[in-house]
């Protein structure tokens, strides 16, 4: 099977996987926390990402912080927590707006977060800078043929990576002197040294803050993965590599 159809069958079980779960709490618990979850938000304790390594991330230096595709919000509450004053948090989806919005007056960090629905930066005003800006991007190189726009063909795919180029160009007007992007990217199903690539090709230097190697899927997804490609030790696609990614502007 190419990579690109067995990454687009991954994200369409994983779709059909959430939207048959009858157990979808309304407020889950990750980082000692409790979290709201609203419907259609894709929940973040079926696979934690880089929130679990934003101690990492130098909130307490920022005074801006932007969360692209903020979905519960996690990121964006931890970086005011941190001290962060000015956090911003964008998502094209406006449950996942309204779903940080939640949290950020759940932690009682709602005077520093701003949350405005927006395809990629289009909703960032005239004059905004920030020192950080983090996403968790889609990780799946499915055909663009087959890709729709709806909400969750949107945070599972990104045919060609043209999201992801579009998020480093852009972000590098966006940070202030010093500042940095930061990545939550799993290079588990495709090239394993696309985003050094793409660091190449947009202009940053690149920097692995953390690198985890997992040879088993995530247990709330496993399902999603067809038994006959998943395991063993010749199987291309059973490794997982997932990488918190600092980059600095040349």
């Amino acid at each position: 099977m190419e990579a690109q159809d067995f990454e687009l069958l991954i994200g369409q079980n994983i779709i059909q996987r959430y939207h048959s779960d009858s157990t979808r709490p309304d407020v889950f618990e990750l980082l000692g926390r409790e979290w709201d979850l609203l419907d259609d938000v894709w929940p973040p304790a079926y696979s934690p990402g880089g929130e679990l390594y934003a101690h990492l991330i130098p909130f307490h230096e920022m005074s801006a912080f932007l969360e692209m595709g903020c979905g519960t919000g996690i990121m964006s509450v931890l970086a005011a927590l941190a001290g962060t004053e000015r956090v911003l948090g964008l998502d094209i989806n406006p449950a996942a707006v309204r779903n940080t919005e939640l949290n950020a007056k759940r932690h009682g960090v709602a005077d520093r977060v701003t949350a405005r629905v927006s395809d990629l930066y289009s909703a960032v005003e005239p004059g905004e800078r920030f020192d950080g800006i983090y996403w968790n991007p889609p990780f799946l190189n499915a055909p663009a043929d087959v890709v729709d726009s709806s909400i969750w063909h949107e945070t599972m795919f990104d045919p060609a990576y043209a999201k992801m180029r579009h998020f480093l160009r852009a972000g590098r007007e966006l940070l202030n002197p010093g500042g940095r992007a930061y990545l939550w990217f799993g290079e588990a199903l495709g090239n394993p040294t696309l985003i050094s690539d793409l660091a190449d090709e947009t202009g940053y230097e690149l920097h692995v803050l953390t690198k985890i190697e997992m040879s088993e899927i995530p247990e709330a997804l496993v399902d999603a993965f067809p038994g006959d490609l998943v395991g063993g030790d010749e199987n291309e696609y059973a490794a997982w590599h997932l990488h918190l990614l600092e980059l600095k502007p040349r």
